[in-house]
């Protein structure tokens, strides 16, 4: 439980890992839409900017973007390092950091201040937030601001020159003491109202994430202490059935030698009495087996060694064991197993034990009528039928049939039983991927349907 634990708290670092990765795959598409941009625009426009020079700055790009899926790929297997999630977080400011650096080399290189593409900040300013904390994403809004104003000061002052972007406006606008304002203050109040925006947004985001997470890792250790509960009260309902079913063998073994050896020397009363105590240890004694049964399912975890199973000849030794008691009570017993049905994928004595357990169900719960079995293939399974025309069951309780334990009022009142058949059909079932579905009507008898998988050699 404990690893199950430090697992569920690893989901924040994952999904950071995720963001970087997502962030390194961006930006290949970025590099080549840059570089493919640059190389359409220089030819087919008379623009006045140096296409090599912005090529080799793009192709930094991808040289950077190398650079960063390397260690990408080497943080991912140094998880267990001390201060790793600091290394991600860290890494990620940096890979931003960079890509703003070369966004203002490259607007410089294009027109500077004439360059209207610098409203692309916006976007790197969208994709902070998204990926870093509030306080990041501030902080690399105020490096965009400070390396575009940068620019435009250098540029301003003629510090560094100005490279023209269109040849038909004046150069000396860019200059001008007004037009610097006035796009450096467009330019910042975009950029931290992007910022505030985004981050308001993503906040609310991470807040409902952070919740529904919490939600999440509650219900997935909820679920493992049920499920370790659970195979607790397995492991010891196995120990106890062990313990149980040793000495009433042996109680029902002495009670059968008796009425056998001894039922001239006792009394009628007692014989009767002895009879009744050993129908009660036989039904002791299969409710044991059918626990033990159940038991072991459970604890396996629906894992089955399963391998190619013909169907036909284990349907019919379990319709030849059922024979006689059907015929004792005068009924039909109809087989229906159409011919060349394909293996079936599964555990052959589990399959068997599904057979015998629906088919008992069906001559033991009938009076009268007919009990008919019936098998047929599909495309990828093998559909099984019971149909009998018992004592049936209301829609309420086929909504409780599988549970342990449950018997309907109908086979309390007249049929001794376990309640535990039908629980250990379906968890068969289901382990072997299979489906179960019962239609019923009270006095109208039942028809039970399973499943199963055709083999697939090539699987």
């Amino acid at each position: 439980m404990k690893k199950t634990i430090e697992k569920l708290s690893l989901t924040y670092r994952d999904e950071l890992v995720d963001r970087v990765g997502w962030l390194v795959r961006l930006r290949w598409a970025a590099a080549f839409g840059v570089s493919s941009t640059i190389l359409l625009v220089t030819s087919l426009f008379d623009l006045l900017i140096d296409g090599h020079r912005l090529l080799l700055i793009s192709s930094s790009i991808f040289i950077f973007n190398a650079l960063y899926q390397a260690y990408l790929k080497w943080l991912l297997t140094r998880r267990d390092m001390p201060g790793w999630h600091q290394r991600v977080a860290l890494f990620a400011n940096l890979q931003i950091s960079v890509d703003l650096i070369i966004l203002i080399v490259l607007i410089y290189y294009s027109g500077g201040a004439e360059n209207p593409f610098y409203f692309y900040f916006i976007f790197h300013m969208i994709i902070a937030s998204i990926l870093l904390s509030n306080a990041a994403s501030y902080f690399q809004a105020t490096l965009a601001v400070v390396l575009f104003n940068l620019m435009l000061l250098l540029e301003g002052y003629g510090l560094i020159p100005h490279h023209r972007l269109f040849p038909f406006f004046e150069e000396a606008i860019y200059g001008h003491p007004l037009f610097l304002i006035g796009l450096s203050t467009v330019f910042v109040s975009t950029i931290y109202l992007s910022v505030y925006m985004a981050t308001s947004i993503t906040s609310r985001l991470r807040m409902r994430e952070t919740e529904l997470l919490n939600l999440k890792n509650s219900l997935e250790l909820a679920n493992l202490v049920l499920r370790e509960v659970h195979e607790h009260r397995s492991r010891f309902i196995l120990k106890v059935e062990h313990e149980l079913k040793a000495p009433l063998a042996a109680i029902q073994s002495l009670i059968a030698v008796i009425l056998t050896s001894f039922s001239r020397e006792i009394s009628p009363k007692v014989n009767e009495l002895l009879s009744r105590a050993e129908k009660r240890t036989h039904i002791l004694l299969e409710m044991i087996r059918e626990l033990l049964e159940l038991s072991r399912l459970q604890i396996a975890g629906h894992r089955f060694e399963k391998q190619p199973v013909e169907l036909e000849p284990l349907l019919s030794r379990q319709i030849e064991i059922l024979r006689a008691q059907a015929e004792h009570k005068s009924l039909a017993l109809i087989r229906k197993i159409a011919p060349g049905l394909p293996k079936i994928s599964g555990d052959p004595r589990a399959i068997e034990q599904v057979a015998m357990n629906l088919l008992s169900n069906a001559v033991k719960y009938t009076e009268s009528g007919r009990v008919e079995i019936e098998a047929e293939a599909g495309e990828k399974f093998v559909r099984l039928t019971v149909t009998d025309t018992g004592i049936g069951m209301s829609p309420e309780e086929l909504n409780r049939i599988f549970e342990e334990f449950y018997r309907t009022s109908g086979a309390k009142e007249k049929y001794e039983g376990t309640g535990l058949g039908l629980s250990i059909v379906k968890e068969i079932v289901e382990g072997h991927g299979g489906k179960i579905e019962v239609d019923s009507s009270p006095g109208k008898g039942s028809r039970f349907s399973v499943l199963l998988p055709v083999f697939d050699s090539r699987a």
